[in-house]
């Protein structure tokens, strides 16, 4: 799915980020992010280096076949903050977690999420879909249209 990790350490931010209209099949977590990814480059890390989590949107997304919606771990006293959620639709495994989502440490909001998120995304209701801050321009890979072929090659005969 959609993975984002850093840790205590670290620093730096990841913000605006904006992903619609995917389609996943088959997966441990729809989204996962995470604040204790507990890895460095070396030792010589700045401890008080917190990293800025914040704006992470996804809408109008599928996803078929996932053991668990999400995996939303902030950093404590630290949260990551303006996660927004809408018009998406998680289709569990057969052999899916009871608890399909699983959040500590964040803030935002959801709208039109099945199944319904964990309580820190509280749900907007679906006619709220696009209160998310979402670019109105569009880019030009959305304007690409994917044809499909086929090709048969005729064997010889034996």
């Amino acid at each position: 799915g959609v993975r984002i990790k850093t840790a205590v350490g670290r620093g730096g931010y990841v913000r605006d980020i904006y992903v619609r209209r995917m389609t996943m099949k088959t997966m441990k977590w729809a989204f996962w992010m995470t604040g204790d990814y507990g890895s460095h480059a070396d030792n010589n890390y700045d401890p008080n280096a917190i990293p800025v989590i914040q704006n992470i949107n996804y809408r109008d997304m599928v996803a078929e076949n996932v053991t668990m919606a999400a995996k939303l771990e902030g950093i404590s006293n630290a949260p990551f903050t303006g996660i927004c959620i809408s018009n998406v639709t998680i289709g569990l495994a057969k052999k899916a977690k009871k608890l399909p989502w699983n959040c500590t440490d964040i803030a935002g909001i959801s709208s039109g999420v099945t199944p319904v998120p964990c309580g820190l995304l509280p749900d907007q209701g679906t006619e709220n879909i696009g209160s998310c801050t979402f670019p109105e321009y569009k880019l030009p890979i959305e304007d690409v249209e994917v044809r499909t072929c086929t090709y048969r090659r005729k064997r010889p005969a034996i």
